[in-house]
């Protein structure tokens, strides 16, 4: 080895061991800012006498393994905070600037994704009650349909038309059947069952996701709370936190398959179930592990056919 790469070595090592007193004299500060933790002051001394060699340039060997063990110990009785997540949650000041610590950046990140869908849920929810009234109101007139209709009716047909117009984006269904009298009850029964169908696709799938998005958002933030006041958030744990999201929307289009009301019919339990679903899908994939381990046992207990000799 060169004498310029045992420099850059030597020079790694110092830096390393510098960092290193800095973290342990962060969680010292952190144990004396709360008074439910005691420190032994054989630790507390032990880091503060290396630490001041280290700024002097006066330590050895034994003073580097002597502040290891101090940081060992002294996590260990912190533990399950760390200085990663010390350092996530407390703001850091540098060259006088307070800067934003991550755990606020993340609560704000969420906290805007949950308020957005819950927007987005309020629109859809509104946009699909009104056209469920509106066919709600023509599924009774009686057959056969013929024009003019009344106009109370006349009025309902074409606010639904528009309902479809909406969300088939532009688009207005076309028969190949001439627009007179006669067949005036073919498109006024196309325009119901588009709407029938749209809102049964709407009540299965589309609403139940977004109850569970909104179902798992609310966790990350209800779990994001607690960390951020008992110190224990860490950066890394945001992958796990985009992950909920994805499994709590699908938690929630899992609970609108199984349950299927009648067309319309806004019970509190569906919608109810696929917000409880998505915050908290650990209890809807347990039972789901139970119904497979139920259909496994079941598989394996059943005798196998023996053919009727000849």
């Amino acid at each position: 080895m060169t004498n310029d790469e045992a420099s850059k070595t030597s020079s790694s090592a110092q830096k390393e061991l510098i960092k290193l007193a800095e973290d342990s004299r962060c969680l010292l500060h952190y144990v004396a800012r709360h008074g439910n933790l005691t420190i032994s002051p054989e630790i507390a001394k032990g880091i503060t006498t290396v630490s001041t060699k280290i700024e002097n340039d006066n330590w050895s060997v034994g003073d580097e393994i002597y502040l290891i063990q101090c940081y060992d110990r002294l996590a260990r009785q912190i533990y399950p905070v760390t200085i990663e997540s010390i350092k996530a949650v407390v703001p850091i000041i540098t060259n006088g600037k307070q800067s934003k610590p991550t755990a606020s950046k993340t609560i704000t990140l969420y906290r805007y994704y949950t308020v957005f869908t819950l927007l987005f849920l309020l629109m859809v929810q509104m946009f699909y009650l009104f056209g469920y009234t509106l066919l709600e109101d023509l599924k009774p007139f009686p057959q056969p349909i013929v024009s003019p209709l009344p106009d109370d009716i006349e009025a309902n047909y074409q606010l639904l038309k528009q309902w479809n117009f909406l969300w088939m984006f532009g688009q207005t269904i076309q028969l190949d059947v001439p627009l007179d009298k006669q067949h005036f009850g073919i498109e006024f029964s196309a325009n119901l069952i588009a709407a029938q169908s749209f809102i049964q696709m709407l009540q299965s799938y589309l609403l139940p996701l977004i109850y569970g998005l909104l179902g798992a958002l609310i966790f990350v933030l209800r779990t994001l709370l607690q960390q951020v006041r008992s110190l224990t958030y860490t950066a890394s744990r945001e992958i796990g936190y985009r992950l909920r999201l994805t499994l709590g929307c699908l938690a929630g289009m899992i609970t609108g398959w199984f349950l299927k009301p009648e067309m319309g019919e806004m019970a509190l339990s569906p919608m109810a179930l696929a917000f409880l679903a998505g915050y908290s899908i650990e209890v809807l994939f347990s039972l789901l592990d139970k119904l497979i381990d139920s259909l496994r046992r079941q598989t394996n207990s059943t005798p196998p056919t023996i053919p009727p000799s000849h």
